[in-house]
């Protein structure tokens, strides 16, 4: 069974409400929930409504990547090998600094993938 995803994004420098976004790729962690498929999608068609911290990036969605990891631990793993917009997502993680992470592929590489 998914249980998170992460989706890739090729940001300019810009600010999404109280965070500064420096210009490159990031790595975007979220959980799955009941539809995979409709939240990832949500992120890769940027929707009009803004409900989360991730739609309010002004970036260009890359690829997404769904996974067998618990969203909070892929976020544990990324935290100790990528720079982070810190508290960004991760209202609902306390044990997670973060769930936005300034990496590109690599990200699968640092959280136990092969790519």
């Amino acid at each position: 069974m998914y249980k998170s995803y992460v989706v890739f994004f090729q940001c300019p420098r810009h600010r999404a409400g109280r965070f500064e976004i420096e210009e490159g790729v990031y790595a975007y962690v979220g959980s799955c929930g009941r539809s995979c498929i409709k939240r990832v999608a949500r992120h890769l068609t940027r929707p009009a409504r803004k409900r989360w911290h991730v739609d309010f990036l002004q970036c260009t969605p890359l690829y997404a990547v769904v996974t067998p990891l618990p969203e909070a631990e892929f976020a544990r793993r990324l935290s100790s090998a990528c720079p982070y917009v810190a508290g960004f997502g991760s209202t609902d993680d306390r044990e997670s600094p973060s769930h936005l992470f300034r990496c590109g592929a690599e990200a699968l590489l640092h959280a136990g993938f092969t790519i």
